[in-house]
Formats: C-alpha cells, sequence, structure tokens
C-alpha cells in the first residue's frame, strides 16, 4: 500500500497537523498478517517495535494523542519515506513521483548526490536526487510533530563488537541453516505463485532451493536469466558466462520446482525508452543495462501471477561473505600460523605465491591508502579512484573532491571483515530506494531473504575463520547450503556474469547511442557532468570482438552515462 500525506498549517499560521484518518499505519513491504500486530504495538512503544521489526518496510503512522506524525525506513533503506517542504506545510510519501508531481516542488538537482551517484560513493544519507526533497536515512525513523519540531532516531545498528564463539564449526553451519529456512519463510508470498530467481551462484540458488523443499509438494517457479544462443559474448577472466547449467542442477534435485531459462535476442521496451524508467523511480537507474536484461524474467514472473520474486540480492555480504578481509584481520591480530595457513592455501589454488596472498590481503589492509594506491597502479581499484569506470566530467569530480572521497571511503581498498562492512553497510544503505519503484515498473516486488535483519546479524558476528579454511573461500555457505544443492554450485569458484551479452545489446541501439550522446553537447547541464568527449570517442571507435570488449568502458561509462545524460536532459526539458 503506498503512503503519502501533508502536514498541513493551521488557520492561524502554526503547525498543525492533517492525517487522514485511514492511515493508522501505512506500510511499504509490510506482510498482510503482521499489519495489526504492528499497529497495537507502535501505539504501545513504536521505538521498540522498530526495532524488534523484521519485515522489510516502510512505515507512516499516526502516533496516538496527537503526538505527530512517524516515517520509517527499513534497515538497508531499500524501502523509506521521501518528505519534502512546500510553503508552510510537509507533504510525504513512500515515492518520489508523487511528490514531484505537487505544484511547486522544485526539480533542482542535489548536485552532491549526482557526483556520488556518478561514482558509487554513498550520498548523505537523506539525501536524494532533488535539492527539495529529503528521505528517511536508513534504519531510522522521523518523528513530525504538532509544534513543528521534529526528531530523528536510530533504530538499528549492528554490534560491530559481537562475535559468536561456538564449540564446533557444525553450529555454525546448524545455525546459518535455520536462519536461513526462517528468512525464506518470512519472504515468501503470503497468497498466489511462489517464485524465485535462480541463477548458477550460491545466494539465488539457496534461496530458491530452501523455497522448494519448504513448499513441498506445492511448485516454486525457478526463473533463470541466460544469453541468447548465437550471440557473441563478454568472456571475462574468473567468470562464466551462461548459468544455465548450474541452474538446471539445482532444479533437478527438486520435483515441485518448475524451472525455465529465458532470453531475449532483441531488446526489451525499457532499454529504448527510458521514460520508462524516469517516469515511476524519478530518477536514473544505476544498473540500467541488468534491468532491461532482467525485464523478461519479471514479465514472465508477472504473467504466472506473481506479485512478489524471491532473490538472493546482498547475500555476499551476509551467508556468501568470502571471508578474504578475515586474513588482515589475522595479520592485525598476530595469528600469523593461521594466516599463513590460508595464505598457503589460496596460494596453491590461484596458482601464485603465498607471499603475494599475504601481500594483497594480509599485509596491504594496515598500510596508508596512498601507499596502496601507489602499488596497485592499474588495477580495478585504481581506476575507481581516478574515475575511469565512471562518466563523469574530471572538472565536477574535482569540484566535489570525489577522489579524495572514494579514498577516504576506502572503495576497494583491503581491510579487516568489520571496516569492509561498516563501509558496505554505508554504501548500501546510501543506495537508492528502488524497492518500491521497481516493483511499479514490473508489477512485481523483490524480496531478499539473504538480507534478512536476522541472517545478517548472525553472520556478522561469525568468526572470521568460518568463512575461510585452508584456501577454500565463502566456506561458511558451502557447507550451510551442501544438504540443498548440488556440488556443482557448492564447489564452483567462480562468478555468473550478467548480461555477457551486453556488446550485441548496445549494437542494437547504436546509432540511437551516437544520436543521444550527440545531444548531450547541446544540454549545458549534461555537458558541465558529464565527460561528454570521452563518451563521443567510445561512440567513434565502436568494437567488434564482444569476447575481450571490457564493461568498464562501454556498459559503465557509455550506456551508464547516456542513461543518466538522458535524465539531465529530462530535467532541463529535454529541448536542448
Amino acid at each position: 500500500m503506498r503512503a503519502g500525506g501533508r502536514l498541513f498549517s493551521d488557520s492561524d499560521g502554526g503547525p498543525a497537523i492533517a492525517v487522514n484518518a485511514m492511515f493508522g499505519v501505512l506500510g511499504q513491504g509490510l506482510h498482510p498478517s503482521g499489519a495489526s500486530e504492528l499497529r497495537r504495538a507502535l501505539t504501545r512503544d513504536w521505538a521498540g517495535a522498530l526495532a524488534r521489526l523484521r519485515d522489510p518496510t516502510a512505515l507512516v503512522c499516526s502516533l496516538p494523542d496527537d503526538a505527530g506524525v512517524l516515517l520509517s525506513a527499513e534497515h538497508l533503506g531499500q524501502r523509506t519515506v521521501y518528505h519534502t517542504r512546500i510553503g508552510g506545510a510537509v507533504a510525504f510519501a513512500t515515492g518520489l513521483r508523487p511528490l514531484l508531481a505537487l505544484p511547486g516542488v522544485s526539480r533542482d538537482l542535489d548536485e552532491d548526490w549526482l557526483a556520488a551517484f556518478l561514482t558509487d560513493l554513498a550520498p548523505a544519507p537523506d539525501a536524494t536526487p532533488y535539492a527539495a526533497i529529503r528521505r528517511v536515512p536508513p534504519a531510522s525513523a522521523l518523528i513530525l510533530r504538532p509544534d513543528g519540531s521534529r526528531t530523528l532516531h536510530r533504530y538499528w545498528e549492528p554490534d560491530w563488537d559481537r562475535r559468536l564463539r561456538l564449540e564446533r564449526d557444525e553450529e555454525y553451519v546448524e545455525q546459518g541453516r535455520a536462519l536461513l529456512d526462517q528468512a525464506v519463510r518470512r519472504h515468501m508470498p503470503a497468497e498466489g505463485p511462489i517464485v524465485s530467481m535462480l541463477s548458477g551462484g550460491l545466494d539465488s540458488a539457496g534461496v530458491a532451493a530452501t523455497a522448494a523443499r519448504i513448499a513441498a509438494p506445492h511448485t516454486v517457479h525457478a526463473l533463470t536469466m541466460v544469453p541468447p544462443d548465437g550471440i557473441p559474448r563478454y568472456r571475462p577472466p574468473g567468470q562464466f558466462e551462461d548459468e544455465r547449467e548450474h541452474a538446471g542442477a539445482v532444479a533437478r534435485l527438486y520435483p515441485n520446482m518448475a524451472w525455465e531459462a529465458l532470453s531475449n535476442p532483441g531488446l526489451h521496451p525499457i532499454d529504448e525508452n527510458p521514460l520508462r524508467l524516469f517516469l515511476p523511480l524519478g530518477m536514473p537507474a544505476r544498473n540500467v543495462m541488468n534491468i532491461g536484461w532482467f525485464a523478461p524474467l519479471f514479465d514472465r514472473a508477472r504473467a504466472l501471477g506473481a506479485k512478489t520474486i524471491l532473490c538472493g540480492n546482498v547475500g555476499n555480504m551476509t551467508l556468501s561473505w568470502d571471508g578474504l578481509s578475515g586474513l588482515a584481520g589475522m595479520a592485525g591480530r598476530g595469528d600469523w600460523l593461521r594466516l599463513w595457513r590460508e595464505a598457503s592455501g589460496l596460494a596453491a589454488s590461484r596458482r601464485v605465491s603465498p607471499m603475494r596472498i599475504l601481500l594483497r590481503y594480509g599485509v596491504a589492509a594496515h598500510l596508508p591508502r596512498r601507499v596502496q594506491s601507489a602499488l596497485r597502479r592499474g588495477s580495478r581499484i585504481r581506476k575507481a579512484t581516478d574515475g575511469r569506470v565512471s562518466a563523469i566530467h574530471p572538472d565536477f569530480a574535482a569540484a566535489h573532491s570525489i577522489r579524495q572521497r572514494l579514498m577516504d571511503a576506502g572503495l576497494g581498498y583491503p581491510g579487516d571483515s568489520v571496516t569492509s562492512r561498516r563501509r558496505w553497510l554505508v554504501k548500501a544503505q546510501g543506495l537508492p530506494a528502488l524497492t518500491d519503484p521497481v516493483t511499479d515498473v514490473f508489477g512485481v516486488e523483490m524480496r531478499a531473504p539473504t538480507a534478512d535483519i536476522d541472517l545478517l546479524e548472525f553472520c556478522f558476528a561469525v568468526p572470521d575463520e568460518q568463512y575461510i579454511r585452508d584456501g577454500r573461500t565463502r566456506w561458511l555457505a558451502r557447507r550451510v547450503l551442501a544438504d540443498r544443492l548440488p556440488p556443482k554450485v557448492v564447489d564452483e569458484t567462480r562468478k555468473g556474469k550478467q548480461c555477457p551479452e551486453f556488446l550485441h545489446r548496445m549494437t542494437l541501439r547504436r546509432d540511437a547511442i551516437a544520436e543521444g550522446v550527440a545531444a548531450l553537447e547541446r544540454s549545458p547541464l549534461a555537458s558541465r557532468v558529464l565527460d561528454v568527449a570521452r563518451m563521443k570517442r567510445l561512440v567513434a571507435d565502436w568494437p567488434t570482438d564482444a569476447a575481450t570488449t571490457s564493461f568498464d568502458d562501454y556498459g559503465a561509462v557509455l550506456n551508464r552515462g547516456l542513461h543518466i545524460g538522458q535524465f539531465l536532459r529530462w530535467i532541463e526539458g529535454g529541448n536542448q
């Protein structure tokens, strides 16, 4: 249910609250069975109720005794409430578009947010693309009172010092399985068909398999996106570009799993018309290429009658944490024997020297970041700090201190587990809240059991040695999922590559891309924000070898940069 409303000024000019009596609790992402109980809990103790809340929910709640209105965002910020001031009133909604539609709300951009969005930095916690519109920060509640005052309350923060110390390795596995089962049950739809994404990786495969086990004998529909046959693909080292064999191996274990491999040799309407995203989102999408690639999967889920689809998002930061950052922790604690054992195991599996592993993962994290940068010239990390995987204009980047901010944020630089997870959480909570807008686009809501708060807190407290053992990364996930996934998936060390035919899909739009980049030159805003000259060079030097063409230049810089430029022109009016 969409949430929205206004706080109005009274006739004497003083602040007063007018809230539709139907409000009680309005929540995006709230499981229907929990609505009544949550309403009662919020009335008794709203702070305690939010701390105990496990649904990934954004809330608008009128507090008892005319105490005001509570606006809250879920733990990771993928659902939130936006608010803006119009004269003496405050308007709020669970999406940007309802507020942008109100007369008097400025569309002037927050350029610091835009610079952060272009370079994978976390913006200010309450920032949005628009200077006039703020959002409730993740894991927080904003109280708006009748006297005009407001209070921001943070209701959740990980206990970074907590460490589980169980007697046996198997106990971590047992708890991990129990929490994964609980998370999948919690996120499964209350009604309608059960649909899950199914890739060849541990996370979505683990979710789909768990759903099949829980739902049996009822059907679970598992959907896998694969590249179309006969289309040239990008073949990055250490990744596999077609996940159908791995997904099929999972599906064969479960008689109640109806599996489909989907592909699209052409374009989806979302690829060809960015307004299909700008209108519901009110902003650009960072991974616009993958949105178009996954669109047939969402279309199929909707055709099956599904209202939700399970996925494995953020699992690599929870259950399938790779454990490599644990090497820096071992070095910091002086646990040299364990560090040498893990470095030797990794070196053997990667066919490099143990000293190289020790320096990269154990020692480098304890060096100043500028020293790390100097030691790793030419790497993707260096490219990230130099802005070479972004379409941002160098002058715009300099004006917003992007290089220093990337360095301060530790983007791509190793750290121990707590440091790495702190960085991840800041970035994750700074991402745009797109769960509800994407639901508007496709008519299907994404739910990620791997982002479940109980599972997350457990995984954050598991010690390093449970994630890496004898050089085997993701050791916890491989053991937890060994009872429900085939060895082909459990033992896989490569990563699946989404949209490996990106160059083919871009080539289908080559003329439109060239025209779009040319139009950016006529836009004062786009020309100031984006490196249009670089984008023009990429268009002129169009590659022909899909297997070796890097996504960095054509997917990240050209395609994503054009999408953001089209958004900027949309804001300007699109008539330049």
